[in-house]
């Protein structure tokens, strides 16, 4: 074999490998989370239980506790029709607040509460132009 043929197997080689590590890396991590409604989050709580997800609702107002010494921050999520009680262990988001929409990504609990990993928040500004309108 000559040369090029040699160094094109070997980068191949290592190409395939790098990308089988980022497959199963992406994989052990939950990778991108399944999207549910509030509502079917809730009635299939006990199925996801190990299973990583993603909801979007909005923060139900005088819900929000935050335990900065902790940190922990515990809030309600509503679609308008259910609510879901979520659990965030770690520093309070910036522009968190009441009534905004939010995204939050995790899983079940033995207790039913949504362990968060992520919680992001929605472009407040964004949301207040549409209330005006």
């Amino acid at each position: 074999m000559n040369k090029k043929i040699k160094m094109l197997i070997a980068v191949s080689t290592v190409l395939i490998a790098v990308a089988f590590l980022f497959i199963q890396g992406f994989r052990a991590s939950g990778g991108v989370g399944e999207y549910l409604t509030i509502e079917e989050a809730l009635s299939a709580a006990q199925d996801k239980r190990d299973r990583f997800i993603q909801l979007e609702a909005v923060v139900v107002s005088s819900s929000v506790k935050y335990d900065s010494a902790r940190p922990l921050l515990t809030f309600d999520l509503t679609d308008d029709k259910n609510v879901i009680s979520v659990e965030y262990a770690d520093a309070k988001p910036d522009n968190f607040d009441s009534g905004y929409p939010v995204i939050v990504e995790g899983r079940f609990g033995e207790d039913n509460k949504f362990k968060a990993d992520k919680v992001l928040v929605k472009c407040p500004s964004k949301y207040e132009e549409e209330i005006k309108s």
